[in-house]
């Protein structure tokens, strides 16, 4: 899938990431954040406990989501309610598509019940907001989403306000073997650029494993991070798209070279017609590298029906360049849950996304799931993604990634143009457009629908 709206420094994904386990996600619309929709008149207060109301019957509160009920969520909703006698908590959940996503919307806008619900996507969460069934969380002052969830957060504000409360991270990253990069006498980079990542690749290839395995959503991560510090919209000072610049023109040539010169990455058209899956080629043996998500963690973790004798190590995901100070890693905060702003309970549900948020979600990270608040006993989270097969990873390497403090950001790029892009990345890499030829009409696709957008 492909990453959705304008990019924000500092988030990442998504998927998108989140990326995640239960599906891919992505981001997506066009403007800084959009036009926020008024707060309902009756503004919650935080510091009222729902036990306060004085009523016998517990309240009642249900939250949506798209992960299934047994990889996580019922855990977390059994936990709750045990804990809280007071406030029962019920999980609705809907597909992370089109359709489920309707059936959200829909929901939300009729009578039914929903007091809380997970964003997955830019673009839906911001419409939501526009449509006013996100509450304005600046109504809670007693919990700052800015210090517990870093500058990435800040992807989710609109209008300088938060209308949900972003839970987990998921950064993209290079999935190496371990023990193919020993033999080499290859370290395990904690920072590199393309052109190292290229060495890399080919010097792990070999007549039976390609160097790097990925999909074709991951040829624009390097473009994009190097983009963000820009704007938001990936566009130039007058406005103007800037993906034809020095950092798209390297990338894709990179690419080609290991594609066709170096024959360390499978070419563009052989994965497309034959459609390999890609994390089983890694866990095989079959590629010494693999740039992918922590989305990873059903196959790698899955030693019965996928066994490995190797272990797994990480890396970031590299920069066009590898002296980029002002680069932003694709992948930052999702899982954003906002508060319908229609529900009788405001406070019992801020009270459950604090809690959520802050330790809560810990049945989640077994399912890969990687929190983003800064108070996350995170030692606890690492126990529960690698429970049984610690030893099979070289954990140090793969927390320094996943739980470091690298600038993270998402894309916001609006579908359509994503969509249009993804039949130019065909062409380059099936050189049909040179890297030059194809950077400039990268740009005109994204120009043309900027200027749909304004008017």
């Amino acid at each position: 899938m492909r990453k959705g709206k304008r990019l924000v420094t500092g988030l990442a994904s998504v998927v998108a990431v989140s990326l995640m386990l239960a599906g891919c996600s992505g981001n997506g619309n066009n403007g800084n954040g959009g036009t926020a929709s008024s707060a309902p008149s009756s503004s919650p207060s935080s510091s009222v406990e729902p036990s306060a109301t004085g009523s016998a019957d517990p309240v009642k509160l249900t939250l949506w989501g798209g992960v299934p009920p047994e990889n996580g969520p019922q855990e977390v909703v059994d936990n709750w309610n045990k804990e809280n006698p007071d406030i029962q908590l019920e999980y609705v959940r809907f597909v992370n598509d089109d359709a489920g996503n309707l059936k959200l919307d829909t929901a939300l806008m009729s009578s039914q019940p929903v007091d809380m619900y997970v964003n997955y996507d830019y673009s839906l969460y911001e419409k939501r907001i526009k449509a006013g069934n996100a509450l304005d969380l600046s109504t809670f002052s007693d919990y700052s989403v800015d210090e517990k969830m870093g500058e990435g957060a800040s992807f989710w504000k609109a209008d300088d306000k938060y209308y949900g409360v972003p839970t987990s991270k998921g950064p993209s990253l290079v999935w190496l073997n371990k023990d193919m990069l020993d033999a080499k006498g290859l370290p395990v980079p904690t920072e590199w650029g393309l052109d190292e990542l290229r060495d890399y690749a080919a010097k792990l290839k070999d007549d039976n494993v390609w160097g790097l395995a990925q999909s074709d959503y991951y040829f624009n991560v390097p473009i994009n991070g190097s983009m963000r510090k820009q704007s938001l919209q990936l566009t130039n000072p007058d406005g103007t798209s800037a993906f034809d610049n020095p950092f798209t023109v390297k990338t894709l040539q990179v690419y080609l070279d290991m594609m066709f010169t170096d024959k360390s990455l499978m070419p563009h058209t052989e994965q497309i017609t034959s459609k390999p899956a890609l994390d089983q080629m890694f866990v095989k043996g079959e590629a010494a590298m693999l740039f992918s998500t922590n989305q990873i963690f059903r196959t790698t973790n899955n030693l019965t029906e996928f066994p490995r004798t190797f272990k797994v190590a990480a890396a970031p995901a590299p920069k066009v360049n590898k002296d980029q100070a002002d680069y932003i890693y694709a992948g930052g905060t999702g899982d954003v849950i906002s508060i319908n702003p229609r529900t009788k309970n405001p406070e019992a549900a801020w009270k459950f996304i604090k809690w959520y948020a802050d330790g809560g979600m810990l049945p989640m990270a077994a399912g890969g799931r990687v929190p983003a608040s800064k108070d996350f006993p995170i030692d606890e989270a690492v126990a529960l993604m690698f429970k049984g097969v610690e030893d099979t990873y070289d954990l140090e390497s793969i927390k320094r990634v996943i739980f470091g403090d690298l600038p993270l950001g998402l894309s916001r790029l609006d579908r359509k143009t994503g969509t249009e892009q993804q039949a130019v990345y065909d062409n380059i890499f099936s050189r049909k457009l040179t890297p030059e030829e194809g950077a400039k009409e990268l740009a005109r696709v994204h120009n043309k629908n900027l200027q749909e957008s304004s008017q």
